[in-house]
């Protein structure tokens, strides 16, 4: 706590003599509107807002922060810890079918993509108060200072946030962040710092056995420990740059590090849970565990603009260097316990082990061809060469991976007309796979990486302001999970195949709408299945998820509503069938929630504010979010949240 206020501490400081200087308006967070913004429903954030089929963490079924698949304006990075904040970040965008087709380099898992607070010559900022979901409350300032007209300006932003859960956990959360911008005659180079500190409650994981599901619980009631607190605190920097070498040749180059400490993790699980809610409550500690990710890119682009041909041409160096201390767990058995009721444990003495480093480098050169036919297609193809190391040691005992695998992606769109566009791609990648869960035998080892590739085609539809795009993609990667002795490990092939819709449109003044809709068919195939050590369906993803945003601009200026509604299909939430199922695997059944809510912006003594008022899952909702085979992490029930922001 004396930690996170300390990073908090000087917010009101740093901001006080700032946002109080009178000077233009700037039009930050007042004019926020995530579902105005979006130019498709494949995922959106802007400030604290999110929409769309797919988050940072499910993309397709997979997680592009896990894969290695996020960017920073475009550029490579490999950051880790809790250090990419909001204070860092305006907005991210997921980049996945059509919207993809001229990234360079993209992903089979999807790309991620955040662009970094900017500055520039006006002095100006923002204050966002409010109340978060059951009872927390956040604070947040950002700024922009001029500090050399035309050359060198700063954003600097601060936030601290206590959060509240529906399992009657909470947690503290602080940040505070600076990004200077230089620019120069033909170029600019921004660089960026920021510190983060988390400090929470483990929160309670529930695991079955057999083919049956957790019972529902009721929220708000804490029933953890008070002493199972993690904390963890990160540092993370970098620099992104540009400069114009000629009227058609271009570098940019993006350096970035993350340095981060846990000092304690908990992972507080409940086995063999029952229909009751009887369970046996274990408590699973790890040491003190420091981590570091070290990546970059440097890039050259050759670009030729003609009157009906465009060509681009892209030479990449990417690279990272990451460390992590993982595992050492020590575990306890507190007795038995009532999920939802609170018994207080003392805390054990934890005898840890030692840890295992895992230290991980890949450097991948790459060559990328960008030609556009104005008004006919577009063309996309790029081949990398990438060298991975992956060593795992322990004592007496030092594990190498290698791969160096080639790597294409080409995608190709035509547009006969202007309304109408068709495109198909193939995208190979090398990416990292999730870590084994809380639950399993090995959850202190490390996972090797994995290929991957994808194949996808689809067509776009385009009629004024409405647009539509409809897909068909096929993902392969292997497929881990855990296996009937609770061992994490490779089970078989992964193939996805799904159809993704995205359609948005403006159909009458004032209304938007954003929506999309993707079926998918997680299957898993070879050995593993065909001799009954796996079922057929991928633990944790869901088979049809669906959603829809509306916002309102009413006649009264400044009035608007929002409504949403989204369908998450059923989950496989077992790795094996059951006898007493006919066979199949249990599944976490469908659930669709509904959120309402409105925004008002006014101004203030001439001062622009927004009052923005929400009620999430308004009908109640419950249900259990799956984890891994066998987990059950409760999901969030009704929650009212208020935020108020001005703008200076």
């Amino acid at each position: 706590m004396s930690r996170i206020l300390a990073s908090a501490a000087a917010v009101p400081a740093l901001f006080g003599s700032i946002l109080l200087v009178h000077g233009e308006a700037f039009a930050q967070r007042t004019q926020e509107n995530v579902i105005t913004s979006a130019s498709d429903a494949f995922g959106t954030s802007i400030g604290n807002e999110t929409i769309g089929l797919y988050r940072d963490n499910n993309v397709r079924g997979f997680s592009p922060t896990v894969a290695g698949n996020r960017r920073i304006e475009g550029m490579y990075f490999d950051l880790g810890g809790n250090g990419l904040t909001q204070r860092l970040t305006s907005r991210s965008v997921v980049r996945v079918g059509l919207p993809a087709q001229g990234y360079l380099f993209p992903a089979p898992s999807g790309i991620v993509d955040y662009t970094l607070r900017p500055s520039d010559d006006t002095l100006g900022g923002s204050v966002a108060v409010g109340s978060s979901e059951y009872g927390g409350y956040f604070l947040e300032a950002d700024t922009r200072i001029p500090l050399v007209a035309g050359r060198l300006s700063t954003a600097v932003g601060g936030h601290y946030q206590r959060r509240y859960f529906e399992d009657g956990r909470n947690g503290e959360y602080g940040a505070i962040a600076v990004i200077p911008t230089l620019r120069f005659d033909g170029g600019q180079v921004t660089a960026f710092w920021s510190s983060a500190s988390t400090d929470e409650d483990a929160g309670p994981l529930l695991i079955t056995t057999g083919p049956r599901l957790p019972p529902m619980i009721s929220g708000g009631r804490f029933y953890g420990q008070e002493w199972a607190r993690g904390f963890q605190r990160s540092q993370t920097y970098g620099t992104l740059g540009r400069y114009e070498l000629g009227s058609d040749l271009t570098f940019r180059f993006g350096l970035f590090e993350s340095r981060s400490v846990r000092t304690r993790t908990y992972s507080d699980l409940f086995l063999d849970v029952q229909p009751d809610g009887s369970a046996t409550n274990v408590m699973v500690a790890e040491p003190r565990l420091p981590a570091r990710w070290t990546s970059g890119e440097a890039r050259l682009s050759w670009t030729h603009d003609g009157t009906r041909f465009d060509h681009s041409l892209h030479v990449a160096l990417r690279g990272r260097d990451k460390r992590l201390v993982i595992g050492g767990s020590a575990t306890a058995t507190l007795g038995r316990a009532i999920v939802g009721e609170f018994i207080r444990r003392d805390e054990p003495d934890f005898a840890f082990a030692t840890p295992t480093v895992n230290s991980v480098r890949q450097w991948t050169a790459g060559l990328a061809y960008v030609g556009r036919w104005e008004g006919v297609m577009e063309l996309n193809a790029g081949i990398q060469k990438t060298d991975y190391r992956s060593e795992i040691s322990r004592p007496g005992n030092v594990a190498v991976n290698r791969d160096r695998p080639w790597l294409l992606n080409v995608a190709l769109a035509v547009t006969p007309t202007p309304w109408l566009a068709f495109y198909g791609g193939y995208t190979e990648g090398l990416e990292e796979t999730a870590s084994p869960p809380a639950s399993a035998v090995n959850r202190d080892d490390a996972v090797e990486a994995s290929r991957t590739k994808q194949k996808e085609a689809g067509i776009r539809l385009a009629f004024g302001t409405t647009r539509l795009v409809a897909g068909i993609f096929e993902i392969e990667r292997p497929y881990f999970s855990l296996d009937g002795n609770g061992i994490y490990g490779p089970l078989g092939t992964f193939r996805n195949r799904g159809v993704e819709v995205s359609l948005t449109a403006q159909p009458i003044e004032g209304l938007s709408v954003v929506g999309g809709l993707v079926l998918l068919d997680p299957a898993v195939v070879g050995e593993a299945v065909e001799t009954g050590r796996a079922g057929p369906k991928a633990v944790r993803i869901a088979n049809r998820t669906a959603r829809l945003d509306l916002n309102y601009q009413t006649p009264v200026e400044g009035l608007s509503f929002d409504f949403s509604v989204q369908h998450t299909g059923r989950v496989a939430a077992s790795t094996l069938g059951f006898a007493e199922l006919g066979g199949r695997q249990l599944f976490e059944p469908g659930t669709t929630t509904f959120d309402i809510g409105t925004r008002y912006r006014f101004r203030a003594a001439e001062t622009p504010m927004a009052l923005r008022v929400l009620l999430a899952n308004m009908f109640d909702d419950r249900s259990y979010e799956v984890r891994g085979s066998h987990s059950f992490f409760v999901r969030p029930g009704r929650r009212f949240s208020v935020q108020l922001s001005a703008d200076f």
